[in-house]
């Protein structure tokens, strides 16, 4: 969008600039870059702080005020600069206005048991035309009756979008069959080492999705809470009720087996006196990592990590093609042997490690798919998280 709008601006000028040349009354020489000239005078800015001021549209009132030849136009071209400055203020706001406009998307399914947390997810995505990049959630949130009808939903994630994050805050309506969905932009804060160990949004609401019907059967109860603050931490509470939750089921956490490292969702009464903690995706504590399965571990926790494999892996660097075989390098095809071909698929992506304690500093590299081809990164391998990523072309 921002790239349509940035062509049509400068398509925009160009055209007035030519216009402007054309109505001139008087022949002059390089007039059309003179013309060029007062336009880019007239919207320069000075930043001070948060503030950018007109600073040459200021020079222009003060120093080219009695202009002998063409003066029409070449004031026309340094108040366009004006406009350019003006349009430079007003349509980052409209963007934003737009973007963090609420929207109300209507559910899939109002009952928990028969719909799906990710489907809900993914239509949220689809419905907003977003593409996503690593969103993680860090307040989940939802009450609902025996039944499994949703009476609240409460859902806040966050998207790293490059320079800047993305938040969201998901809330179920007052009549209990949309939710209101708003967004907001804000600066990115680059320190990994402060950020918590929040779950991939998606991958969070499998786990949920995991939960049914027969798993929540206290006696003389009418309705459910659910709650978590979508990180992967470590739990080790033995005066509780714990179960573990996985595709084959519920089953008793022993004492004996923790601490573990899981996702942890309080299943609770409406005012969250907990009856049970539910524990997803669980991890032994005593489990190592090791040269055979650091990859896996980093592109489980990190949706950039896993995402660049996708990108730099199986067809999406090559396929057979018309009988032959071709190789992609961002974008365009080469034409190469099977045995090329062969090399290339079982070659890369080149792998390259150093391990220094419990820290593992990985790089990885694939001349072929589409860039970025150089992915480094850190790996925690005692709390199995990925501290940092490098991208480079």
């Amino acid at each position: 969008m921002n790239n349509f709008i940035g062509l049509g601006f400068y398509t925009l000028i160009t055209v007035t600039i030519i216009t402007l040349y054309r109505k001139s009354e008087e022949s002059e020489p390089y007039l059309l870059l003179k013309l060029i000239g007062y336009a880019i005078l007239g919207g320069f800015t000075f930043d001070l702080g948060d503030w950018k001021l007109p600073l040459g549209f200021l020079v222009f009132l003060l120093f080219f005020r009695n202009i002998k030849i063409n003066a029409k136009v070449k004031k026309r071209a340094a108040y366009l600069g004006l406009v350019i400055y003006l349009l430079s203020l007003i349509i980052p706001f409209i963007q934003t206005t737009i973007f963090e406009w609420p929207r109300e998307i209507e559910l899939q399914n109002t009952n928990f048991y028969s719909g799906s947390l990710v489907e809900e997810w993914e239509n949220v995505h689809n419905e907003l035309s977003d593409f996503e990049q690593g969103v993680r959630i860090t307040h989940f949130k939802m009450m609902m009756n025996e039944k499994g009808k949703m009476t609240d939903l409460q859902m806040d994630m966050k998207e790293n979008a490059f320079s800047e994050e993305i938040h969201y805050r998901i809330r179920l309506s007052e009549d209990d069959e949309k939710l209101i969905v708003k967004r907001r932009k804000v600066e990115r804060v680059r320190d990994p080492y402060v950020e918590p160990p929040y779950t991939e949004a998606g991958f969070f609401l499998a786990q949920i999705d995991l939960i049914k019907k027969s798993m929540l059967d206290h006696q003389g109860v009418d309705s459910y809470t659910l709650r978590s603050d979508g990180q992967r931490s470590g739990f080790g509470i033995t005066d509780g009720v714990n179960y573990r939750i996985d595709t084959a089921g519920k089953h008793t956490l022993e004492k004996s087996e923790l601490p573990v490292e899981a996702i942890v969702v309080d299943v609770c009464s409406p005012k969250c006196s907990v009856y049970e903690h539910f524990l997803f995706d669980i991890i032994n504590r005593e489990d190592e990592v090791t040269e055979s399965t650091f990859l896996d571990i980093a592109r489980k926790d990190s949706p950039e990590v896993e995402q660049w494999f996708k990108n730099h892996t199986g067809d999406k660097i090559g396929y057979e093609e018309d009988g032959g075989y071709v190789l992609i390098k961002d974008g365009e095809k080469e034409k190469v042997t099977d045995e090329e071909f062969d090399r290339a698929l079982k070659e890369t992506p080149i792998i390259d490690y150093q391990q220094d304690g419990v820290m593992w500093k990985v790089t990885v590299e694939n001349p072929y798919g589409d860039a970025p081809h150089v992915m480094r990164f850190t790996l925690d391998g005692k709390a199995r998280e990925v501290l940092e990523i490098h991208f480079d072309e």
